[in-house]
């Protein structure tokens, strides 16, 4: 049986996990933000008659690996954890450390941070291609946050790690690698929840690379609309580097994000002013 999995399915399960960001969130409608208008996946196929997800995940992990260092193609997905998230995990004992405050966390490829315009030595990007786990702290956060933010990076990174069916170089030596990083501007957030911020000042970031990844981002290849992790800076990059036999069966879709959130603020899903920083 064949089925069809599109950006609305996917972005109704997203705005539950947001639900309680209220810090996050900023009403405001902000009119000059800097919007990457990309290219996203919007929807997929399944066919339960010739594989399973599995399957799928390694498909797309392998696609994904082969194009990460293309010009012109990004992996941008992006999180904030306020107060109560935090203080849920304090409640159930999630995590032995948990960050003192709320904060958002970016996860990009190298190709991505170049665009934010976050210089990184080009040593610790090698690092982050061949396996090491990067994260970038910002260094206005003080130094007893920045101690508290380490320890939970460093438990968070390895949580569950054995248990991805893909295995990288990460997930087999377990390296991690924390340094701080000047924050010059304020960065889009690709908000994915209606009235979330647009932008964020200093967030925490980790450099996703093909060969750093555990199961939660290699099997979040394949997320749609707007939280959507692969991206195209334009079409006929887009067009290029999709023209693969090896996800064909998928039956892949890609959307501008300007489209995607037209539609999805019609629908309440998004802020409705977010529609009109893509005008």
């Amino acid at each position: 049986m064949k089925k069809n999995f599109s950006m609305v399915t996917i972005i109704l399960i997203l705005v539950v996990a947001p639900a309680l960001l209220s810090s996050c969130k900023n009403n405001e409608t902000k009119i000059g933000v800097a919007v990457p208008d990309y290219y996203a996946i919007s929807e997929f196929y399944f066919d339960d008659d010739f594989g399973d997800f599995k399957e799928f995940y390694q498909d797309t992990y392998n696609w994904y690996k082969s194009i990460e260092d293309k010009d012109g193609v990004y992996l941008a997905h992006n999180a904030c954890f306020d107060d109560d998230v935090l203080q849920a995990w304090r409640d159930y004992n999630v995590y032995d450390s948990v960050p003192d405050n709320a904060f958002w966390y970016f996860t990009v490829s190298p190709s991505y941070l170049k665009q934010m315009g976050v210089d990184v030595n080009a040593g610790e990007i090698e690092e982050a291609k061949n396996g090491v786990r990067l994260y970038l702290i910002p260094d206005t956060m003080a130094d007893g946050e920045a101690k508290s933010m380490e320890s939970f990076l460093k438990e968070n990174a390895v949580y569950s790690a054995s248990d991805s069916d893909i295995k990288t170089t990460f997930t087999e030596n377990l390296e991690i690698l924390i340094i701080k990083y000047m924050p010059n501007e304020k960065y889009f957030t690709f908000p994915s929840a209606q009235g979330e911020e647009l932008e964020a000042a200093a967030p925490v970031i980790y450099i996703c690379t093909s060969e750093n990844m555990k199961y939660f981002e290699s099997e979040s290849l394949i997320a749609t609309g707007v939280d959507s992790y692969i991206k195209f800076i334009d079409e006929a990059t887009m067009q290029k580097y999709t023209a693969d036999p090896s996800i064909d069966k998928y039956s892949l879709k890609f959307t501008r994000l300007s489209d995607i959130y037209a539609v999805a603020s019609k629908h309440k899903r998004v802020d409705k002013g977010i529609s009109v920083v893509f005008n």
